[in-house]
């Protein structure tokens, strides 16, 4: 009799257990369980992802892929950035489901996945689609985790499209609708003090020419200048310089889809450096595109310089060449409006006193 009940305490003691057990895996903190996967098997069909579209309230950004490599649709195939594009499909496929959450939209806006058609929504509708743009997967990507609980997971709030049903899932998909966000913006920088002369010549013959005699010459002469005039103030005059600095653009248009228009503008730039870059640069559609080809002309060289030196600036020749051929760039407005220059605006009568600018 004793023996029994010795049994039946036994078994009520490891029933016991194995309930505090299972109770236990149950109430585990959610990093210590394995976390569904948000698109199971999208790992597996990363290779067939040919076409990658963001879409956002305001705006809309197509990606497609051509030869191995990733490029803009709005922008005629120029190249996107490809650890961008890389980040996004595979944080995608990363993603983990961490908590289901709200299922009525009238607190979508709340986690951001309302959806963009949704007037001043900030969500983006990020879609993956095979080459014959079957859909493969489709998200709508919404605001980062609200919550600090899990400071050290990112996270962010999601919703298919066609479900009702919002999560909150672990990972990163950091995207953006802006097309300019998926090129290399900076194309490149010739210093101020790089510019020995700088020729305008506009459609119509309007031309002219600034100079520098050598190198540290704070300032452009006028070739030609008139005896009656002078120059304008040093401030427009010093903007010349600076055409080529910092080359910022905003996009591109292959050469074959937007002509040279009519009215474009010619400028001739030569460094001390022995380079020579020939701009063309006109507005369509508001908008100021400018063409760049490179050579170099070591007669241009004002000293004897390293051959080593000599090699860098053919290299920066021929790459640059490789990179911008057959491509229009959308320029800074602001350097648009030095390169529209007229000759007459740049100079002024000797006997007018003028305000600085």
């Amino acid at each position: 009799m004793f023996k029994n009940k010795l049994i039946i305490l036994t078994l009520i003691t490891v029933a016991v257990i194995i309930a505090a057990s299972v109770f236990v895996k149950l109430r585990a903190p959610q990093s210590e369980k394995e976390r569904a996967a948000f698109f199971p098997g999208l790992s597996s069909e990363i290779e067939a992802i040919n076409h990658i579209s963001i879409e956002g309230y305001a705006g809309a950004v197509n990606l497609s892929r051509m030869n191995d490599s990733w490029v803009i649709d709005e922008f005629d195939g120029y190249p996107a950035l490809p650890d961008k594009v890389k980040s996004t499909v595979l944080g995608a496929a990363d993603l983990k489901i961490n908590a289901p959450k709200t299922r009525l939209s009238r607190l979508y806006n709340r986690l951001g996945v309302e959806g963009p058609e949704v007037e001043d929504s900030t969500s983006l509708l990020l879609s993956f689609k095979d080459a014959e743009r079957n859909s493969i997967v489709e998200m709508i990507v919404g605001k980062l985790r609200l919550s600090s609980a899990s400071q050290s997971t990112p996270g962010l709030y999601i919703r298919k499209p066609n479900d009702k049903q919002s999560y909150l899932v672990d990972g990163v998909v950091d995207i953006t609708s802006s097309k300019t966000d998926w090129i290399e913006r900076s194309l490149f920088d010739i210093p101020t003090e790089a510019i020995r002369a700088v020729r305008i010549e506009h459609a119509d013959g309007d031309t002219y020419t600034l100079f520098k005699n050598e190198k540290g010459q704070e300032r452009f002469s006028l070739e030609n200048l008139p005896s009656d005039k002078k120059l304008a103030s040093e401030l427009i005059i010093s903007r010349y310089g600076s055409i080529l600095q910092d080359i910022q653009i905003n996009g591109a248009r292959s050469k074959e889809t937007l002509k040279k228009q009519d009215n474009s503008v010619n400028v001739l730039i030569h460094t001390f450096e022995g380079t020579v870059i020939e701009l063309v640069a006109f507005e369509h559609d508001d908008t100021p595109y400018g063409s760049f080809e490179f050579r170099f002309d070591e007669s241009l060289l004002t000293n004897d310089e390293e051959q080593e030196k000599i090699d860098g600036i053919k290299t920066f020749v021929s790459n640059m060449n490789a990179q911008t051929l057959n491509w229009w760039y959308e320029i800074p407005p602001f350097k648009y409006d030095v390169i529209k220059k007229r000759s007459d605006s740049i100079m002024r009568n000797v006997n007018t006193s003028t305000k600085s600018e």
